[in-house]
């Protein structure tokens, strides 16, 4: 089954996809097709798992015709009022949320307010309303204040949302990480505000030798943080688990494992040609894993 649009076949997923694209085209809208949504040159996000779902439910011949409503429907609901025209400031700013997305998200990234967290991984800025998530470009966020201001907005209002669930998971050969899952499609964003974690999960006060973490996708975030010598064993399920939660997951982020020196997320993971993961221990994050294990 494919891995994105987990309830239809690989072959079939791809077909979908690939109407979905000339079904913008039509409209004039050139988009970049990922796994499980398109974003266009203005930063709009389309997913696929609802019209994919209902594709699954009727004859493949009728797929086109499925696939074409969907998206007249879809743009007819974007093309209407522009989110960020004649916001009211203040109301705007409480609705901005910093996002994190992979690098390969927008089309045009010098089009947008960014910057990297970690090697593919950027932050930018989203206004959340009740019908849409739109992702501010250049133009949009000077006329809210600019990135500074609403970064800030942004981080206050990851800081405000409930925490909805935790889970400590079991390293294969001792010690634990933690996941926090949750409904909101800013759940993974929450890494942003490492180390300061959801109240009464990890009391505490993090180390000098820095945290683990990983954003697999959009609603799940995993951290740890090194104290001894159990970081050997959660290094290697974190990685396992991550790179797993990544191929199930809905808005995907990132398969990657990183761990935070100090001023800068660094990349444990790598992927070979053949998709195997492999571990890198080297410089810095070397010498922390032997101070961890008391050498």
């Amino acid at each position: 089954m494919d891995e994105a649009l987990t309830f239809l076949t690989v072959s079939d997923a791809d077909r979908v996809r690939t109407l979905l694209h000339h079904a913008f085209g039509e409209h004039g809208l050139e988009v970049t097709t990922h796994a499980d949504h398109a974003v266009d040159a203005e930063g709009r996000q389309f997913g696929f798992w609802n019209v994919a779902a209902t594709c699954a439910d009727v004859d493949r011949q009728d797929w086109p015709a499925v696939v074409r409503d969907h998206v007249r429907h879809l743009l007819e609901s974007f093309d209407g009022e522009d989110p960020f025209e004649g916001a009211d400031p203040d109301d705007q700013r409480r609705r901005t949320y910093v996002r994190l997305l992979p690098a390969d998200a927008l089309p045009d990234l010098d089009a947008f307010p960014h910057r990297e967290l970690a090697p593919g991984i950027i932050e930018a800025l989203a206004l959340d309303l009740p019908d849409s998530l739109s992702i501010y470009n250049h133009e949009n966020a000077r006329a809210a204040g600019g990135w500074e201001l609403l970064h800030r907005a942004g981080l206050e209002n990851l800081r405000a949302l409930p925490t909805e669930q935790v889970q400590l998971v079991d390293a294969h050969d001792g010690g634990a990480f933690h996941v926090l899952l949750g409904d909101s499609v800013h759940t993974g964003s929450r890494a942003l505000l490492l180390p300061d974690l959801p109240a009464g999960v990890d009391d505490a006060p993090p180390t000098d030798l820095g945290w683990l973490m990983s954003v697999p996708h959009r609603h799940q975030l995993c951290w740890h943080v090194v104290r001894d010598a159990t970081v050997v064993s959660v290094v290697n399920s974190m990685a396992r688990f991550t790179a797993l939660g990544y191929s199930d997951g809905v808005g995907q982020v990132s398969p990657h494992l990183y761990w935070w020196n100090g001023s800068a997320y660094v990349q444990l993971t790598r992927f070979d040609e053949e998709g195997t993961l492999s571990i890198h221990v080297d410089g810095d994050f070397a010498d922390v894993l032997q101070r961890a294990m008391g050498d």
